[in-house]
């Protein structure tokens, strides 16, 4: 079971998924992305950096940040992860949380207290109410946990050439690219660019302009704009080639992600 809720101003919105797939591609958000593993355990990847994380664990992805999450099993697989804008994220924290830390073994009362402030943002996600209580009480808690989180390492040094392929990227995703018009803005042959691309953000250039194009449809779907609509408006050929690549990198399918 996977299932969406967010705030009415869109500035942030929880994720729960029990024993099920929730992604199967490596990939980034826009927002930062706090998670909570309640059961089972799992093999991430952040930055280019392996972890095996299990129950009772609290992690805080910084945005943009490439990553990958598989369940070991997933029929013993239950995580709920929050997603928020990165400058209310900025403003609530005060400066107190590590972007980038992961609180893993939490004390069984430490992690009770944390589960069910997750609920109570549920709660009110779900009825419309205000959500920043609950997010500076959670952040209250990782407050109190920094000095025992482990770091998810430095990123990888990165070249300027592949920055500037990125803002590329990020400024004209809606628009027709190929690997040509990549390489020839890199100065260095296709292959290389693949390559190197790849080292730094652990992406293809492709598959980093989907992930950018995968980000824009959802904020498209929820500001209730058609399905038809925003697969075209994304630049994907249809909307049953829409429907694939979104359920692959959100879990769900447009249609059930709207029903959320």
């Amino acid at each position: 079971m996977i299932s969406y809720q967010a705030d009415l101003a869109k500035s942030i919105e929880m994720k729960t998924c029990a024993n099920e797939i929730h992604t199967s591609r490596t990939h980034f958000h826009d927002e930062v992305s706090i998670g909570l593993i309640e059961k089972g355990s799992c093999r991430t990847e952040i930055n280019h950096h392996a972890f095996t994380l299990s129950a009772r664990t609290l992690l805080v992805i910084p945005s943009g940040t490439v990553h990958h999450c598989q369940p070991i099993d997933v029929k013993n697989w239950c995580f709920k992860m929050v997603y928020i804008r990165e400058s209310w994220f900025t403003k609530i924290s005060d400066g107190r949380i590590c972007n980038g830390s992961i609180y893993s073994k939490l004390k069984p009362d430490t992690f009770d207290y944390i589960l069910n402030t997750f609920k109570q943002l549920e709660e009110r996600l779900m009825y419309g109410e205000m959500v920043s209580s609950p997010l500076i009480e959670l952040m209250d808690v990782m407050d109190w946990q920094e000095h025992s989180s482990m770091k998810q390492g430095p990123k990888t040094e990165i070249s300027e050439k592949i920055i500037e392929i990125k803002q590329y990227l990020s400024k004209n995703y809606l628009n027709k690219i190929t690997l040509e018009n990549l390489s020839e803005l890199a100065g260095i042959n296709k292959y290389q660019l693949i390559r190197r691309f790849y080292s730094y953000t652990g992406l293809t250039p492709q598959k980093y302009l989907i992930n950018l194009r995968i980000n824009a449809a959802k904020k498209k779907l929820q500001n209730h704009e058609a399905i038809i609509g925003v697969a075209a408006a994304s630049r994907f050929y249809d909307q049953s080639h829409f429907d694939k690549y979104f359920k692959a990198y959100t879990g769900v399918s447009p249609m059930r992600y709207c029903s959320n």
